[in-house]
């Protein structure tokens, strides 16, 4: 095997809230993760030199106005030379790899591609490698790595998550629908919103979710559907409110903030309806992209390749 391709899922967070803040400054939440149709991928290879090499790759095929996709930063910033850098660290292994991520989550939203594009470079190389690593080792790398990545390692379409993201409970995932994504200009700071999320916060004692998750249905869901950083994101960007509010009236059965933000989903029964009230969104004032694309029952694992770099199938 000279190398390997893996899909990296977008996610939204059907509900979120934060638990409590550790002197350290990070955040305890409790949060529900979906992963969605919308996809990074990340292709490892082998290479004869020593060391580890990303070249990224930006895939605008959204429509869309301005830049969709956002700012990725450096190279060796990147949550992918992250992750390989971690893995081979504890495994001990050589590096020896060129890696190619092709981008298409809009970053800084809250869909998680960074942390998805971590994970998923972490299963390709643990594949690449003969499986070095368990599925609980990966997900506890993870946990070093980024706080939502722990989910993407699970490699489940659906789980709740405690603490900084890294406790999970697998849940069955709801029906498969269709989401219609809505991708902003502005973008969020997700550090900035939990300042602002949890100024003056209450925060409670015990989790509200495990009572509630006895059913897999999108209108149970909705009726537990929350999110602290819908006020101070809203706040900043008042157009998202009113986004979020069409989305409702046009019939969403459930409809929020991405995570920290900036995007903003509503979950459709049927693809016809999706499609429609998409176009209705587009085009509104200070709106990247409108995107409608399917929630995953269950997610792609990493594959071997064979073709020319660059020439793995695309998501």
């Amino acid at each position: 095997m000279t190398g390997v391709s893996v899909a990296c899922p977008a996610k939204v967070n059907l509900f979120l809230r934060i638990l409590a803040r550790e002197d350290t400054g990070y955040h305890q939440i409790e949060t529900l993760f979906q992963a969605i149709g919308l996809f990074d991928r990340v292709e490892v290879r082998r290479q004869t030199s020593t060391g580890i090499s990303l070249e990224i790759r930006r895939r605008e095929s959204v429509a869309g106005s301005g830049d969709v996709i956002g700012d990725l930063g450096q190279p060796e910033q990147n949550t992918v030379m992250k992750a390989a850098q971690a893995f081979f660290a504890t495994t001990g292994i050589t590096p020896s790899v060129s890696m190619s991520l092709t981008k298409r989550i809009p970053a800084g939203t809250g869909l998680g591609g960074g942390s998805s594009d971590g994970a998923g470079t972490l299963a390709a190389l643990n594949l690449l490698y003969g499986r070095p690593l368990t599925r609980s080792d990966l997900i506890e790398l993870g946990g070093r790595i980024g706080s939502d990545v722990p989910f993407f390692c699970a490699r489940v379409p659906a789980a709740l998550a405690w603490g900084r993201g890294d406790r999970l409970l697998p849940c069955p995932p709801p029906p498969a629908a269709r989401i219609v994504v809505v991708v902003p200009r502005d973008r969020a700071n997700t550090a900035a919103g939990y300042r602002e999320a949890s100024a003056g916060l209450e925060f409670p004692a015990a989790s509200v979710m495990l009572d509630g998750m006895d059913s897999a249905d999108w209108r149970h869901l909705a009726s537990l559907q929350a999110n602290v950083f819908e006020r101070p994101v809203f706040a900043r960007f008042g157009r998202l409110a009113a986004v979020r509010d069409t989305l409702e009236r046009r019939g969403a059965v459930l409809s929020g903030l991405t995570g920290s933000g900036s995007a903003v989903f509503g979950i459709f029964d049927r693809e016809r309806e999706a499609l429609r009230v998409a176009g209705e969104v587009r085009g509104g004032p200070r709106i990247a992209a409108v995107l409608v694309v399917p929630t995953l029952t269950t997610i792609p694992e990493p594959v071997p390749v064979s073709a020319a770099p660059g020439r793995a199938p695309a998501s």
